[in-house]
């Protein structure tokens, strides 16, 4: 466990304290990164904990005045991982204790149990933001029954889409809100790559789908010759990816890339991008996809990708867990140029409406209702993330 600050806020200037399991390549951390640095610059003071390893790497940027707190270990064993869930409690409890923040946001359905049960008798808020899709995700039961329970404590509890909320018990349904990903493209430039490539972005675990990209992917036949498949991203299904790739004679055309060295390193080169995911919370990558232009094929899957793309305007949708679906989409796209041109660019435009100007203001209302009646920053009325651009 690192050192923990006893830094205190200036009078009068609000402190949050976020909670999340590392600073690795991942959809929330991004989120965490954006908002950070936004309510920094509003005045706001910003610590983040979370539950790796001293020294484990950060791979989003983080500014020298967003104070870190790593509280986990490097203890291995299944037995070390259960009691480290009991260290990580104890840590985060004693961290909230010396640092005392106004408000505690925790990312990440067991994160949130752990801030909710590690705040008690605090009087602290805890915003928990549920990030995935609860329906879908593998808990036991005892962490179900202690989370319904543990979600009546939240001062709020943040969705990123109107459909998931029928997955949280009416009990709190008054503290629900629905703030989408706030989506910005990456700095890096497309350049056409010769072959061209398909890229797909994500954990590799069976969530994702990958498997079933791969069983599209050759079905496209001839049509697919000359094109390449990359798959960015690191996971515990790796060695049965490659082995899929192989059994299907795809190892000249398919190649699993690791985690892009650069945050959106695997923009550069793509002429299309494939979501293929079984089930989303909010899909980032998809949403990263469309700013930077690229037509995106993408399941129809719960939650997010149907309030992302307009099926045959700015993007194709297919039902997940069907490759000959997904193939099809895919050849459609690889043969017609044009498509791919009028895709990319109805994209890029439609997903404006996920700015992150926009989407940062729903989270300034957030913060105020959380800090209430003690508000200390100002923020504007929330507004729906589909308007039209003034």
């Amino acid at each position: 466990m690192t050192k923990i600050s006893n830094q205190q806020a200036p009078s009068g200037r609000p402190k949050v304290m976020f909670v999340i399991s590392g600073l690795g390549a991942g959809g929330a951390e991004r989120v965490i990164s954006l908002i950070a640095d936004h309510w920094h610059a509003r005045g706001v003071a910003v610590e983040i904990a979370s539950f790796d390893a001293p020294g484990d790497p950060e791979f989003h940027h983080f500014g020298p005045e967003i104070v870190r707190h790593q509280l986990g270990s490097r203890s291995g064993g299944k037995l070390s991982r259960k009691l480290s869930k009991l260290g990580n409690l104890r840590n985060l409890r004693a961290l909230l204790k010396s640092s005392r923040p106004d408000v505690v946001v925790s990312f990440l359905t067991k994160n949130n149990l752990l801030a909710l049960i590690a705040t008690r008798g605090l009087s602290i808020p805890v915003v928990c933001c549920e990030r995935n899709n609860p329906e879908k995700q593998a808990k036991h039961p005892a962490w179900n029954m202690m989370l319904a329970h543990a979600y009546r404590r939240a001062t709020l509890i943040i969705c990123q889409t109107e459909a998931v909320k029928r997955c949280f018990s009416p009990e709190v349904h008054d503290r629900l809100r629905v703030i989408p990903n706030p989506i910005s493209g990456w700095q890096q430039t497309r350049q056409p790559a010769d072959p061209p490539r398909i890229v797909a972005v994500g954990r590799l675990t069976e969530q994702k789908g990958f498997d079933v990209l791969l069983d599209a992917f050759a079905r496209i036949g001839p049509a697919a010759a000359g094109w390449r498949l990359e798959i960015f991203g690191e996971g515990p299904q790796r060695a049965d990816l490659e082995a899929q790739a192989a059994r299907l004679g795809l190892n000249d055309q398919v190649q699993l890339m690791g985690n892009s060295p650069a945050p959106g390193g695997w923009v550069q080169n793509a002429e299309l991008f494939v979501l293929s995911s079984r089930y989303e919370g909010f899909p980032n990558v998809l949403g990263e996809a469309m700013a930077a232009g690229l037509p995106a094929i993408s399941t129809r899957c719960d939650f997010g990708p149907e309030e992302m793309i307009d099926h045959g305007q700015s993007g194709l949708l297919v039902p997940p867990e069907d490759p000959a679906a997904l193939a099809d989409a895919m050849r459609e796209c690889i043969v017609d140029p044009a498509l791919r041109e009028r895709l990319g660019k109805q994209a890029a435009q439609d997903i404006a409406a996920f700015s992150s100007q926009r989407v940062l203001r729903q989270w300034d209302a957030a913060l105020a209702e959380a800090l209430a009646p003690h508000a200390q920053i100002p923020h504007e009325p929330t507004r729906n993330t589909k308007e039209t651009a003034a």
